[in-house]
């Protein structure tokens, strides 16, 4: 984590935090930790935080509620949702409120060390934009397209919306080299027609080429016709929105939501992509590679939960078991490891490769 920002996990359970903070801090990051609302607004007095995990469900707090604080302190704070209960609701709330991620306690650790990286490039792209004056005053577009009443739209839209400004314009992507690399661009816009003439690249490779040239830049699809099959393929490889009409008076709004790290896309597509974040939090499998300890497989289920930093209760109805089941677990985990907390079983369980 660059210069002197933090991480910060917010959660009322104090065996969950020790969890958290010994995975992350064996990851490199730098950890501190409250216990709700109030203790959280005092981290913030005294030190800079880049990330912060937020429980949803706090026992006397709203996590979207206590995210909403933060966000009046610091409006470039990374929130990411931490949950044992991923729902549509909450993730559709979440998203609104401008909520970095949103990801279940029961997510692979990898996973969420990778949402933390996001989280630290988007922000550090955002700071590096706020102090650069010329990259306030105008957003930058580079446009690849061969037809002339496209190009001659884009610039209609320019001189009518002066904080846009067209900077560039390709005929198709095989114009553009490794030279025209601009870390000042804040949009770039593809025609579907002109981008990739003749598919003489893979998608996946030209897409990947021209985020290394643009890296800050969102990217729109424009005079598309696409299906929404179509459209979500090409999500997968960056693209934040689709254009069919650029002479439409929505478009100065599709374009600050795309420069923004935000989607236009259609309903259909959004709620897609909604579904398959859910199914993707509630699909965790796990592992027992080394039984050294002899744990049936619930006794692994129950260390790789806490590992994930659930609670007794939110093990209980992960399982659709009773509490004191989950306590029964726990015990014989503890017996056979030799080990008197759940921090201690966790590491030793990391150690021996259980989990």
């Amino acid at each position: 984590m660059a210069g002197n920002a933090y991480l910060l996990l917010i959660d009322d359970e104090p065996d969950i935090l020790e969890a958290y903070k010994i995975m992350l801090e064996e990851n490199g990051c730098p950890v501190l930790t409250a216990a709700g609302k109030n203790d959280a607004l005092k981290v913030l007095e005294e030190y800079t935080i880049a990330v912060c995990l937020v429980d949803l469900k706090l026992k006397n707090e709203d996590g979207l509620q206590v995210s909403r604080e933060l966000y009046r302190v610091d409006p470039l704070i990374k929130i990411i949702i931490i949950t044992a209960y991923p729902t549509y609701e909450t993730a559709v709330d979440a998203m609104k409120m401008g909520v970095f991620d949103y990801i279940s306690k029961t997510e692979d650790p990898r996973v969420l060390l990778r949402k933390i990286e996001n989280a630290l490039e988007v922000r550090g792209a955002q700071i590096a934009k706020k102090s650069s004056p010329s990259l306030l005053q105008k957003k930058n577009i580079v446009l690849v397209c061969g037809h002339g009443l496209n190009q001659g739209g884009i610039e209609n839209f320019c001189r009518e919306n002066p904080s846009y400004r067209l900077v560039k314009t390709f005929l198709s992507c095989s114009y553009i080299k490794p030279d025209d690399f601009d870390g000042g661009v804040a949009l770039l816009l593809l025609c579907k027609s002109c981008y990739n003439p003749k598919q003489s690249l893979e998608p996946e490779t030209l897409f990947s080429r021209l985020h290394s040239l643009f890296p800050n830049a969102g990217f729109a699809m424009i005079d598309s016709d696409f299906s929404d099959e179509e459209k979500y393929e090409f999500l997968q490889y960056g693209v934040r929105g689709f254009i069919e009409d650029i002479g439409k008076e929505s478009m100065k709004k599709a374009f600050d939501l795309i420069t923004k790290g935000q989607l236009w896309v259609s309903r259909a597509v959004s709620s897609r992509l909604l579904i398959e974040l859910l199914e993707r939090l509630g699909n965790r499998a796990f592992k027992n590679n080394k039984d050294v300890y002899h744990l049936s497989r619930r006794e692994v289920e129950m260390l790789q939960a806490m590992a994930c930093g659930l609670s007794n209760i939110e093990i209980s109805d992960k399982f659709f078991i009773s509490e004191n089941t989950v306590k029964i677990h726990i015990n014989h985990i503890f017996r056979k490891l030799a080990v008197k907390s759940r921090t201690q079983a966790v590491v030793k369980a990391k150690e021996a490769g259980i989990i």
